[in-house]
This record gives structure tokens, C-alpha cells and sequence, in this order.
């Protein structure tokens, strides 16, 4: 009696909680599709209010043809909220030519589309109307209008033009405050009224999900530096032209770890790079990156960096914990190239500490200093001990190479590279103290 009872309540449960599970699925259905239609009328009776403007009254507050349709607006409708942007831009039709093939300019209509957005069921949802207005009788230039031609593109491996970028101008000198997104090649061509002369005043922004944030900036002094992205000017009777660097972001991690590969916690260092800003003006003229930060690697002797620029980037150990270590090498060698190809990109710092009885053999070229890779460094003693290891592109290589212990003692040297003179000496390496040898080898 009681496993039929239990039966025929699993029965009604299940029933009970699909018909619930259909119910909500259904009034979602239900809310979404009247949120929808609220939607398209609200689209619609902006369009209707358009329609019935002059041509020359097309245009809205802030955008690049003036005029007093608000280009954004929030507002209610069966208690939902909604946001209207209206944006109007001329098309240059290639029937009569494009660009200056286009003997009245560029302003050959006007094309007016309105996004009506709102939080839906899964997220922010849109509908969007476009209209496309043609002046009454033949198109007269208007003299004083001007255009801004933006391009978007990736400088990293493989880059092309950015699309789906937002663009944002603003010039409160001629009262534009607008955006616009690329197309599939990275472009996009602002043109009105108010795009007109001015130098070195028109701001740009450029965001898009997944890419770093761009900024334009107004030239030295009053920006601290001298920068590489400088606000776009616009001189009228011409195209002016705006290109501007926008990569994908991408993690870095940061590993500090001894020279038997076990981590390292709580290591301070400074990390410097990503996108390059501009330089100073005053010696040394140094440049300037997005990126300037502390950081300290975690128990698991690790730092994530995630979604930074990418770029070159340069690891300098700082702090007491540091002080007590040197380093043996960082893999990839500092300053290093992030790419945003990468998926992370995992920094190295190897540290031998230095009350270790070790010994860090550098060696250079005799006159310039610059290190040495893949010279052999020979290390051996009367006791038997033979080692030999390859020095990598900081010219450096370290003992011991393994777990076993290193004994203090003296030890011979010999350093062979191809097209250098050998180097033979002797080296001493007293107990719980790591050496630094230094070996300059001479061109052959």
C-alpha cells in the first residue's frame, strides 16, 4: 500500500512540476512577445514623427547632421522601460559617383535608423527600423560640412579591420557627441554639419567586448606626455582620415618558481608594457604604456593578469622577498611580446636564492656587454664533478643543475662559443653563498 501511495505521488509531482515548468515557459513567451511589440511600436511612432520633419530638419542633438530629435531617450511603456536611440547620417550613393567622384559631395540622402532596446528574457534584446530620406528635387551641397573617416584595425599577427568597434566623437567645440560602429572592413564615415573645422579637438573612443578600450588624446602639454593617438582634426573640403589601433585582450600569468621548479610565494614585482600611450618629451625620453602595476605572486608562487593589452612588456623584481633571490632566467627572456593570439601566456622568473651554495655564470661579449646565447659552459672538478649547459638568450646559465648537492669547493671553467676565443679559468663557490661569475669572451 504504501509503494503505490509513493508511486502515484511521484506521478503527480512529475506532472505537477512539467505543467509549471510549461506554464513559465509559456508566460515568458507571452512577455517577451509584448515586450517585442511594444518595442516595434514605439520604433514605428519615431520613424512616423521623422517622416513628417523638413528634409533639412532631419537631424538630431549631438549627432553629425544637427537638429532636435534626442538621439537617445529612455522611456516607459506598459510598464516597461525601453531605450530609443535615433541616429541620422548622410549615405553617399554610388549612383552619381562615391567620394569625389560624387561632383555634389558625399550627402547624397539621409538615412535615419531607430534601435529600441530593452532588458528581455535573455538579456538586452533590440528591434530596429531603418528609413532612407531623399531631399526634395536635386541635392545641393551644403558648404561647411566636413567628414571623418575613422579605420579600425588590429596591428597584431594576421590583424585586418575591426568590425562591430563602437565609435564615440565628441567635440564640444561643434557640439557632436555620437557613435557609430564599424563595418565588416573596420570603417566608419562621419559627415554633417557638425563635422566641421577643427584641429586636434575631435575626441575618440572605441570600444568593443573582447578589445582593449581606445582613447584619443589632446596633444602635449595638456596631455603629460606626447601621445601616439592624438584627438582627429577635420578641415573642411577634404577627407580627413583617422587610424587607430584597437587588439583583442589577452592573460598573462606570471610564475616565480626555484631552479628545481617549486613555486615561489609572495614575490613583488613591477610589470610595465601593453599599449604604448606615447613618450615623454624631456630626457630620457622614455615611452609611455597602459600598463604600469605592482604585483605579487600567490601561494601557488603565480599572478594572473587577465584581459590586458598586449604588447611588449618587461618584469623588474622588487621589495624585500625579492631582495633575498637572484634571478637565473625568465622565460620568454624580458621584456617579452604578449600576444593577443595567445590564450595566456606563461612568464617564467626562475630565482635562486642567495644563500644557496650555487654558482650563476653570465657571459658577455668583450666591449659591448651584450650577452652570449648558446655558448657551452663546461664546469668540472678534481672530485669528478662534469657538468656542461647552454647558455640562453640572456647568456646566462646556472649550477646545480639538479637536487643532488653542490659542494663548495673550487671548480675549472671552460667557455667555448662559435666565433669567440675559449675561456679557461677557475672559480671558487664558498658554502651558503651564491656566486656571480662574470666572463667576458673575445671575437675571433
Amino acid at each position: 500500500m504504501l509503494i503505490e501511495a509513493l508511486t502515484v505521488l511521484f506521478i503527480f509531482s512529475l506532472v505537477t512540476v512539467t505543467f509549471y515548468s510549461v506554464y513559465a515557459v509559456g508566460i515568458r513567451s507571452i512577455q517577451d512577445a509584448k515586450n517585442r511589440l511594444g518595442a516595434l511600436a514605439l520604433a514605428n511612432e519615431k520613424v512616423e514623427i521623422v517622416r513628417n520633419l523638413n528634409y533639412d530638419d532631419i537631424g538630431t542633438v549631438g549627432g553629425t547632421i544637427s537638429g532636435n530629435i534626442p538621439q537617445d531617450q529612455d522611456i516607459s511603456e506598459n510598464a516597461h522601460l525601453y531605450h530609443v536611440h535615433t541616429q541620422v547620417s548622410y549615405v553617399d550613393d554610388p549612383f552619381d559617383g562615391v567620394g569625389y567622384a560624387d561632383t555634389v559631395w558625399f550627402e547624397d540622402y539621409k538615412k535615419v535608423v531607430v534601435t529600441v532596446s530593452w532588458l528581455g528574457v535573455n538579456g538586452t534584446e533590440e528591434v530596429e527600423l531603418i528609413s532612407r530620406f531623399v531631399p526634395p528635387g536635386k541635392e545641393v551641397a551644403h558648404v561647411g560640412d566636413g567628414i571623418l573617416s575613422v579605420n579600425v584595425f588590429s596591428d597584431q599577427p594576421g590583424g585586418a579591420g575591426i568590425a562591430g568597434s563602437r565609435v564615440q566623437i565628441v567635440n564640444p567645440d561643434t557640439g557632436i557627441d555620437t557613435y557609430e560602429e564599424t563595418d565588416a572592413t573596420g570603417n566608419v564615415t562621419f559627415m554633417g554639419s557638425t563635422v566641421t573645422n577643427s584641429i586636434q579637438k575631435y575626441q575618440i573612443t572605441l570600444t568593443k567586448s573582447g578589445y582593449e578600450t581606445v582613447n584619443t588624446f589632446p596633444p602635449y602639454p595638456t596631455t603629460a606626455y606626447s601621445p601616439i593617438d592624438v584627438h582627429a582634426s577635420v578641415v573642411t573640403g577634404t577627407i580627413n582620415v583617422k587610424n587607430i589601433v584597437q587588439n583583442k585582450l589577452a592573460d598573462l600569468r606570471i610564475a616565480t618558481v626555484n631552479y628545481l621548479d617549486e613555486p615561489i610565494s609572495g614575490a613583488t614585482f613591477h610589470l610595465v608594457g601593453g599599449r604604448r600611450l606615447g613618450s615623454t618629451v624631456t630626457d630620457p625620453i622614455t615611452p609611455v604604456y597602459n600598463f604600469d602595476e605592482d604585483g605579487v605572486t600567490d601561494s601557488d608562487g603565480e599572478k594572473l593578469f587577465s584581459a590586458i593589452s598586449p604588447g611588449g612588456y618587461a618584469f623588474t623584481p622588487i621589495g624585500s622577498t625579492l631582495s633575498d633571490y637572484e634571478i637565473i632566467n625568465i622565460t620568454p627572456a624580458t621584456p617579452f611580446s604578449l600576444l593577443s593570439a595567445d590564450e595566456t601566456l606563461e612568464v617564467k622568473v626562475k630565482l635562486a636564492s642567495k644563500t644557496a651554495t650555487a654558482l650563476l655564470v653570465t657571459v658577455l661579449k668583450n666591449g659591448d656587454d651584450m650577452p652570449i646565447p648558446g655558448a657551452v659552459v663546461q664546469l668540472t672538478n678534481a672530485l669528478g664533478y662534469d657538468q656542461s649547459l647552454t647558455t640562453a638568450s640572456d647568456g646566462k646559465v646556472f649550477f646545480p643543475v639538479s637536487a643532488d648537492p653542490f659542494l663548495a669547493g673550487t671548480y675549472d671553467l671552460k667557455i667555448t662559443a662559435e666565433g669567440f676565443s675559449d675561456s679557461t679559468s677557475s672559480v671558487t663557490v664558498n658554502a651558503d653563498e651564491l656566486k656571480l661569475e662574470t666572463n667576458k669572451l673575445t671575437a675571433s
